[in-house]
């Protein structure tokens, strides 16, 4: 191998020059060569000249060889080095909520979906406050939920489990979802003032939903690849395609939910940490506390559908996108049933 042959070198090549005489010594003993000419008489001129060269070339061989030892040790000692690439450090649960990572990501995200509202904030005001919420909740659970803020700082990530579990949260930015969300609003907002009846709201929201079937599904694959439902788009756009949804999205509601996207940065935040900790349970399983996700739901009792999240939603876009990615499963099956409807 690269390494035993560096070490034999190595070895060789210093025992080779420890061997040689030193520099000194041979000058010491071309000098002895030329005394005794002159001492003894016993050579012509010619003699001691040709004498002379032949010390001074041993000399340089000398001083060559050892050149040359000394650069093939060195070589050879600068080849066996490995080249390591460099490592990603572990990152923990905590470390990833509080991270510059997460906290980039939840602004770019909130000033897609907030547009101009949030727009005229700027963007590195949205910045700091996004960051501040982040930490907030991790203080919040550290205060209420000590041993599962234990667990947060000690469980290890792989940069793989990490960007999984980021999947999701990344879509909220993507223009399709941003897109749904805002529909998802107006058509709640909608049936509200008609009624409260949480038929009506289905009904609303299953007929803004219709013509962005194809959306829908692709953004299921995307966030939760493997586990989508699988729905017939195909086969049902030529019937929705005839079929024009009795909600309109007036310019009126949509810019009342820009104004007030620019007062729910925090509760914008919150849903990310929610997500992203729904998230790490499905990858961690047992090891990720259930608390933190807990303490961040919006249900307060045990109805936790989507319908029921989309009416404690109200204004807040990003709670939209949070509710479409907790009951993906909810909400497929809904648009399934309802098109069935459509194409009888």
């Amino acid at each position: 191998s690269l390494s035993s042959s560096s070490e034999f070198i190595s070895r060789d090549s210093l025992a080779q020059i420890d061997s040689l005489p030193s520099m000194a010594r041979t000058a010491e003993m071309a000098d002895d060569y030329s005394s005794q000419e002159e001492s003894e008489g016993t050579y012509h001129d010619s003699t001691k000249g040709s004498f002379g060269s032949r010390a001074v070339a041993a000399t340089a061989a000398v001083l060559g060889l050892v050149a040359v030892v000394a650069f093939f040790a060195h070589s050879s000692m600068h080849a066996a080095a490995p080249s390591s690439a460099p490592v990603a450090a572990p990152l923990s649960v905590r470390a990833l909520l509080e991270s510059d990572e997460l906290a980039d990501l939840a602004t770019d995200n909130l000033m897609a979906m907030g547009g101009d509202a949030l727009a005229s904030a700027g963007h590195d005001n949205v910045r700091g406050r996004v960051a501040r919420a982040l930490q907030n909740v991790s203080d919040a659970i550290r205060t209420r939920y000590p041993e599962a803020h234990r667990q947060m700082d000690q469980l290890q990530l792989t940069s793989a489990q990490k960007e999984a579990s980021l999947r999701v949260v990344r879509k909220f930015g993507d223009p399709r979802m941003v897109g749904l969300a805002h529909d998802i609003a107006e058509a709640t907002r909608q049936a509200e003032q008609e009624s409260s009846d949480k038929d009506t709201i289905k009904r609303r929201l299953s007929e803004v939903l219709a013509p962005r079937v194809r959306d829908l599904q692709q953004l299921s694959q995307e966030m939760f690849p493997g586990q989508a439902v699988n729905l017939d788009a195909a086969a049902a756009l030529p019937q929705l395609r005839k079929w024009h949804p009795s909600v309109e999205v007036d310019v009126s509601g949509r810019r009342r939910l820009l104004e007030a996207a620019d007062d729910s940065i925090e509760q914008g935040a919150q849903a990310h940490a929610h997500t992203l900790f729904k998230s790490l349970q499905g990858e961690l399983g047992e090891k990720m506390p259930e608390a933190p996700a807990r303490m961040l739901s919006s249900s307060s009792g045990e109805d936790t559908s989507f319908i029921s999240c989309v009416m404690k939603a109200m204004p807040d876009p990003t709670k939209f996108c949070k509710c479409v990615a907790d009951n993906m499963s909810e909400v497929m099956s809904m648009m399934k049933d309802f098109m069935k409807g459509k194409m009888l």
